[in-house]
């Protein structure tokens, strides 16, 4: 990991160009590239192992036969528009396994690219080039809105979708819903040289993270983080810092990365938010995260919480 980078997904290299959603001529633009979806995994292609979003250059007759649309902005001086195509029944492989924490299979579609492969962008996050990850996290996050919110929340009546994606509309009632994100602190929490880690139930064996959790209404980052420590573990914190923040769209949040301090060493864990909860030193930490202790694993790379442990342990936090 280069240090001096931002953590995946943050660099924000899509430009949104929202004064185009309102335009009629929005799919005869032109120097337009087209990202397909289904079932919330994106299309890839791989190169030497590592995933590419395929971004397809021509409205081919197999997008023409697709209706649901969101014009994502400008990559790469292309104009994007994500295809959401969950309805085919045409796609072929595994799917047992579909909306876990761990999907590996790839899927595809007999009718496009040999080679191309419907993802789970989750799994694919150690092997994302950075390059395209904001991009893979706008289709990925805006899929995830447009799948979960369908009803209004006023009058209950169903919702259209405007402003090429980015807008819904109450077909009774007229009232207007817009996409949202929830703010998640991650704490880092420090106790002299050890951090303490958590892992959740139904995460893979051996795994643990930073201890995270909701900002609720009325808070700070700060107060939300003293507050999740102390719920999750009994552990009382002080002193938190802000570090960096990163898009998480799984399905909608945003991570605020902090450290915090902590003043006590017991830990007594709420069942029903972890499974357990251990301090680690920076030494066992280091020996984890280059494979010399396979008895611990850290979060996946990708994750805003390997960002922080890796800058801890580097000392540069």
């Amino acid at each position: 990991m280069d240090l001096d980078t931002l953590p995946l997904f943050s660099k924000i290299n899509l430009k949104r160009k929202a004064h185009l959603r309102d335009s009629k001529r929005l799919l005869n633009l032109k120097d337009c590239c087209h990202l397909l979806i289904w079932r919330g995994k994106l299309l890839f292609r791989f190169n030497d192992g590592k995933p590419v979003p395929y971004l397809i250059e021509k409205r081919t007759k197999f997008i023409k036969n697709l209706s649901n649309y969101i014009f994502l902005g400008e990559f790469e001086n292309k104009n994007i528009v994500l295809w959401d195509m969950s309805h085919s029944r045409e796609v072929l492989g595994n799917t047992d396994q579909i909306g876990s924490f761990n999907d590996r299979e790839k899927n595809y579609h007999p009718d496009l690219p040999k080679g191309t492969y419907f993802c789970d962008l989750r799994n694919l996050l150690p092997i994302l080039n950075t390059k395209y990850a904001n991009l893979c996290a706008t289709a990925k996050g805006i899929y995830e809105w447009h799948k979960r919110v369908n009803f209004c929340q006023s009058c209950g009546g169903k919702l259209s979708s405007e402003k090429a994606g980015w807008e819904k509309v109450c077909e009774k009632c007229n009232f207007k819903q817009f996409p949202r994100i929830d703010p998640v602190v991650i704490m880092l929490i420090i106790k002299g040289n050890d951090i303490l880690l958590g892992r959740s139930h139904g995460w893979p064996e051996k795994m643990y993270s930073c201890l995270a959790g909701f900002i609720e209404p009325g808070e700070t980052i700060e107060a939300a983080a003293e507050r999740e420590a102390m719920e999750e573990s009994a552990i009382k914190i002080k002193n938190v810092k802000y570090i960096t923040s990163q898009p998480w769209p799984f399905p909608a949040s945003l991570m605020m990365g902090c450290t915090g301090e902590a003043q006590n060493r017991t830990i007594s864990i709420d069942k029903n938010e972890l499974e357990d909860a251990i301090w680690v030193s920076k030494e066992d930490v280091f020996r984890a995260l280059n494979g010399l202790d396979k008895s611990i694993f850290m979060a996946r790379r990708g994750a805003v919480a390997r960002y922080l442990i890796e800058k801890w342990v580097a000392g540069l936090i």
